[in-house]
């Protein structure tokens, strides 16, 4: 399907660029210090966790963050942290192994149980974990490499063989993302990833771009894909920085979870995001209730879809 495909709206991809390219690289980075993974990774950081460890220790959770229990993300990486409790020293691919099998355990991960076992068997089985130890800083030089592999990896599992689909996989790209940010809490900065990467699409990603009117109405995972692949290439045409589409993916996943929880309510939404991007962000309060406004536009659309659509996320 080509990128311009006549579900997605040009012109509001250029509006919805054009507010958040405003927001400069800084800024738009800040968003990851609030995402689950940043707070867990951090933590572990600052307990001695070593970079290679940290990063197969995202890489592990990131394939496994998916069909979870009451609390979704925020809980399944509060749990992660739980269970890491009960281990002093989390620098050898053994114990990082034992924590995995320990936190598949914890009720958050019940939900295909079986599938996520075997993801993680296969990341230690196929020596992938030692792969990112031992060769961690090649790896974090060129992680389209660990991209490649960590798909390679999971295709095997499933029907699936074809590797550039499986790349594109919701929770292999945010493994990935989660291996970044793990990289910025060690070095300050974030490794340089092909940038084809998509966003990963979840619920939130996909309410929020009906609601930001990015698309006329749902469609196909690469439709949602290409929308925001759209906004990015604006978006990197006018600032600096080395962005890529997950940075954004932190911005329109905070924004879905605040319009959830309101019951995309338009009002409640707009007020909720604007004090949250000008209090907890540092964003210009006039910004903000501009993009407020823009990206609950079509809150409607997205409300009618999350009513019938209960219990199928």
């Amino acid at each position: 399907m080509d990128v311009h495909s006549s579900n997605i709206n040009e012109e509001r991809v250029n509006i919805i660029a054009d507010l958040l390219s405003k927001l400069g690289f800084d800024v738009i980075a800040k968003f990851d210090t609030f995402e689950p993974e940043y707070r867990v990774l951090k933590i572990l950081h600052d307990r001695g966790v070593t970079p290679p460890y940290l990063g197969l220790i995202a890489v592990c959770a990131g394939v496994i963050d998916y069909q979870l229990r009451a609390g979704g993300s925020d809980k399944f990486w509060a749990t992660l942290l739980e269970t890491a409790r009960s281990y002093q020293d989390l620098n050898s691919v053994s114990q990082v192994e034992k924590l995995m099998e320990k936190f598949l355990s914890k009720r958050i991960n019940s939900i295909k149980y079986k599938d996520k076992c075997s993801r993680i068997k296969s990341i230690f089985e196929s020596g992938l974990a030692s792969e990112i130890v031992e060769n961690y800083d090649e790896i974090r030089k060129q992680p389209g490499l660990l991209w490649e592999k960590l798909a390679s990896d999971i295709s095997k599992m499933g029907k699936a063989s074809d590797i550039r689909r499986k790349m594109s996989e919701k929770t292999v790209v945010v493994a990935i993302k989660a291996f970044d940010i793990s990289h910025f809490i060690c070095f300050g900065d974030y490794v340089e990833l092909p940038g084809d990467i998509p966003i990963p699409v979840d619920f939130h990603v996909k309410q929020v771009t009906i609601s930001a009117g990015l698309l006329e109405e749902y469609g196909s995972d690469d439709e949602f894909r290409k929308a925001w692949r759209m906004v990015f290439e604006k978006v990197r045409e006018k600032i600096r920085g080395n962005i890529n589409l997950l940075r954004l993916d932190s911005i329109v996943w905070q924004i879905g979870k605040i319009m959830y929880k309101n019951a995309y309510d338009r009002d409640l939404s707009v007020m909720e995001i604007t004090d949250y991007l000008s209090g907890c962000i540092g964003v210009d309060r006039e910004l903000t209730e501009k993009l407020a406004q823009e990206l609950t536009w079509f809150i409607e659309k997205a409300k009618s879809y999350s009513e019938n659509n209960k219990g199928r996320r």
